[in-house]
């Protein structure tokens, strides 16, 4: 009897182990992600352009050329240019990109509309695996009948944002 009783602690004893707590350790981690930011490294210039009596339009797409649409160029077209920007953050990540809807520049008395902005990339940006990417934008210059000669400009800009997706 003292055997079984001996055997049944001892049995005991181990099935009290099976029993016990548990117990792991897990790490935390956190990424600070860069925050996006957009640089501009070239302004839009539409060239030299000869109005006429009925207006007509300048579309400078994203690369940087432009159609002239019932207007004339120059012999000397002038600087012709889209605007650029450098997009920095966090690499491998999407960005949304918000171009402005119309934009206004003059020469001191009269004014031109511009819209119809365009991008490349268009919406929706990648960053590289360095975390940057070149967005150039194009738009569309809404020329008036006889509209007076002189520099056109806006000293304020027209604004481009990103946003990270």
């Amino acid at each position: 009897m003292k055997k079984i009783i001996t055997f049944s602690i001892v049995l005991l004893a181990f099935t009290a182990g099976a029993f016990a707590q548990s117990s792991a350790t897990a790490t935390a981690t956190a990424v600070i992600v860069s925050p996006i930011t957009l640089t501009r490294t070239a302004d839009m210039s539409f060239g030299n352009i000869i109005a006429d009596v009925d207006g007509g339009t300048v579309v400078l797409v994203p690369a940087g050329t432009r159609t002239l649409n019932g207007l004339t160029s120059p012999s000397i077209p002038g600087t012709i240019a889209n605007a650029s920007f450098t997009v920095t953050g966090f690499g491998g990540a999407t960005y949304a990109i918000t171009l402005p809807a119309s934009h206004t520049i003059s020469n001191g008395t009269q004014n031109m509309v511009v819209d119809t902005f365009t991008s490349t990339p268009d919406a929706t940006g990648t960053l590289d695996g360095a975390g940057s990417q070149t967005l150039n934008v194009g738009a569309t210059l809404n020329v008036g009948a006889n509209q007076a000669s002189g520099t056109y400009t806006n000293a304020a800009g027209f604004t481009v944002t990103v946003n990270y997706n």
